[in-house]
C-alpha cells in the first residue's frame, strides 16, 4: 500500500536525511509485503494448485481440476469389463455322484448320472521343478576321438535359477516394487526356493544390461516421432540428489537419470537435439533450447497455477481462464480433435481479453528499492504467469488445430510416476548399476505395456535371451 498524496507532501518538507530515511522505509515496506504473498503461497501450495507431488499434500480434500459431467460413478456403458471366463476344456474335472435319493431315500447307486450343473474354480500350482542337463559323449569309431554335447544358451552353471523364476523375481521387484529382503522371504515361503537378497540384486542387475540395446532402439524410435512428452524428476542415487529425465509417446517409454537437470543432461540423452515433431512439456525454460521440433505446453500444469493464484491472490481472471481452456478441450473432444478456423479465432479473442483483464489485475509497479539492493525487484507468480501464457499462446492452444496434440503432458507423468514410487518405498538407489538397471527395466515394460504385451511376457522374453523392441526383434 503506498502512502497517500498528503503524507507525501509533508515528508518532502522533511529534512533530506528524513526524506532518504522514509524512502527506505518504504521499499523495505514494499519488499516486506511481496515476501509474505510469497510465504503465504507457500504454506498454501499443494499439488491441486503447484507442481508440488500429491504425496506432500497435507490432510485436506484435493480440489479436483475434473469437469463434473452427469455421469454415474463406475463402469460406463461400453466399457468393456474383466471377469474370469468358463474354459470349455478345464485342466481337472472333478465329479460329485449322488448315491441317495434326496426325496425318498431309495440307493440310486446303479442308475445312470448326467452332468446337471458345472462350476469352475481358477487356481495356481506352485511347485519347484529342478531339469538337469546332462551333456553326452561319444567315441567315433573313424578317428578314436571323443566328441562332447554342449550345454544350451544360459546354462553356464554348476547350479543356477532358470528363466522363469528370475521372470517372476524382476517383475515383483521392478514390476510392484517389492524389497528384496521381502522377496527373498516371498521366494522361500511361496515358491519354496531359498535365495538371498544379494543374488536377487544380481538377477535384476543382469536383466537390466541386457536391456541396452532395447533402449537404444526405443531412443532411436523417439526421435523419429511425430510427438514426444517429456519430463524430468528429482532423484535419489547413493545419497545424491540426480535428475530422472523421462521421454515417451503412445508406443514408447525412455527413461534416464542424469547428474543434471537442464541442457547438460538432455544433450547427452540424446533424443531432443535430433527431434523433429512435437515437445510437449510442462514449460522447463531449458527445452525451447532446441529449435529443430516444434513446442506444446502442458494445459494441466496451468491450471494448476491458475488454482494456485486463485487460492493465494484473489484475482479474477485465473477462473476465467480456467473456465475457457477446460471448454476449448471439451470442444475440441466434441469436435473429433481439432476446431474450424471461425472457432479458434473466438477462442484466440476470449484468450486475449482474459489476459487483457490480467494486466488491469497485474500492472508492472515500478516499486522503489531498498539502499543496497541489487537487481530487478521479483515479479508476482501472477504476473510470471501471464507473461508465459502471453508470449506463449501458440505452444498453449496447439492442441486445438492439431489432433496429435494432446490437451496436457499426463503421458509423461504416468510414465515417471512409478520412479517416484520405487524413491518413496526404497529412498533411493545405492549404486548407478541399481538406478540405470530399473530405468532401463522400467522403460521396457512401460513400451511393452503400451503395446499390448504383457509385464511377464516381456521380462521372459528379456530373460530368455531375445528381448523385444530391438533391430533384431522389433
Amino acid at each position: 500500500m503506498h502512502p497517500l498524496h498528503e503524507i507525501l507532501l509533508e515528508i518532502r518538507k522533511c529534512s533530506k536525511k528524513l526524506q532518504t530515511y522514509f524512502e527506505d522505509i518504504l521499499a523495505e515496506n514494499e519488499q516486506l509485503r511481496a515476501e509474505i504473498k510469497k510465504l503465504r503461497a507457500r504454506i498454501n501450495a499443494n499439488s491441486t494448485n503447484s507442481n508440488r507431488p500429491p504425496s506432500s499434500n497435507p490432510f485436506i480434500k484435493p480440489k479436483s481440476l475434473r469437469v463434473k459431467t452427469g455421469r454415474r460413478p463406475g463402469g460406463q456403458p461400453g466399457h468393456k469389463g474383466a471377469t474370469l471366463n468358463i474354459l470349455q476344456t478345464p485342466d481337472v474335472v472333478v465329479k460329485h455322484q449322488i448315491d441317495t435319493c434326496s426325496h425318498c431315500g431309495c440307493d440310486i447307486f446303479m442308475e445312470a448320472a448326467t452332468i446337471q450343473q458345472t462350476r469352475q474354480v481358477v487356481d495356481v500350482q506352485i511347485i519347484p521343478v529342478v531339469t538337469e542337463h546332462a551333456i553326452m559323449s561319444k567315441t567315433c569309431m573313424a578317428c578314436g576321438k571323443t566328441s562332447t554335447a554342449k550345454f544350451p544358451r544360459g546354462v553356464d552353471r554348476y547350479i543356477q535359477y532358470g528363466d522363469t523364476f528370475s521372470s517372476i523375481i524382476i517383475c515383483l521387484a521392478k514390476g510392484n516394487y517389492i524389497p528384496y529382503e521381502r522377496l527373498s522371504k516371498i521366494s522361500k515361503d511361496i515358491l519354496g526356493i531359498a535365495v538371498s537378497s544379494g543374488t536377487l540384486v544380481s538377477i535384476v542387475h543382469k536383466c537390466g544390461k541386457s536391456l541396452n540395446d532395447s533402449m537404444e532402439y526405443i531412443k532411436d524410435q523417439l526421435k523419429q516421432a511425430v510427438v514426444v512428452h517429456f519430463d524430468e524428476t528429482g532423484n535419489r542415487v547413493m545419497g545424491e540428489n540426480e535428475w530422472l529425465h523421462s521421454a515417451g509417446n503412445e508406443k514408447y517409454t525412455y527413461i534416464k537419470t542424469h547428474a543434471k537437470r537442464g541442457s547438460a543432461a538432455t544433450d547427452d540423452i540424446g533424443i531432443l537435439p535430433e527431434f523433429k515433431g512435437t515437445a510437449i512439456h510442462d514449460f522447463w525454460k531449458s527445452y525451447y533450447n532446441y529449435t529443430l521440433c516444434e513446442h506444446a505446453l502442458c494445459n494441466a500444469h496451468i491450471l494448476r497455477e491458475l488454482n494456485g493464484i486463485t487460492d493465494n491472490f484473489s484475482q479474477a481472471w485465473p477462473d476465467k481462464m480456467k473456465t475457457l481452456l477446460v471448454d476449448i478441450k471439451q470442444s475440441v473432444e466434441a469436435a473429433g480433435g481439432a476446431l474450424s478456423l471461425p472457432e479458434t479465432i473466438d477462442y484466440e479473442a476470449r484468450y486475449d481479453k482474459i489476459l487483457e483483464l490480467a494486466e488491469k489485475e497485474n500492472p508492472v509497479k515500478d516499486a522503489p528499492k531498498r539502499r543496497g539492493k541489487r537487481g530487478r525487484i521479483a515479479k508476482s507468480k501472477a504476473r510470471n504467469l501471464l507473461e508465459r501464457m502471453k508470449k506463449y499462446k501458440k505452444d498453449i492452444l496447439k492442441f486445438m488445430t492439431d489432433p496429435a496434440i494432446p490437451f496436457d503432458n499426463n503421458l509423461a507423468e504416468r510414465d515417471i510416476r512409478m520412479s517416484k514410487l520405487q524413491q518413496k518405498i526404497s529412498g533411493g538407489f545405492r549404486s548407478d548399476e541399481g538406478s540405470q538397471a530399473f530405468n532401463n527395466i522400467r522403460s521396457y515394460i512401460s513400451t511393452a505395456s503400451k503395446q499390448g504385451v504383457s509385464m511377464f511376457e516381456s521380462i521372459h522374453a528379456a530373460v530368455s535371451g531375445n528381448p523385444l523392441f530391438t533391430y533384431k526383434n522389433p
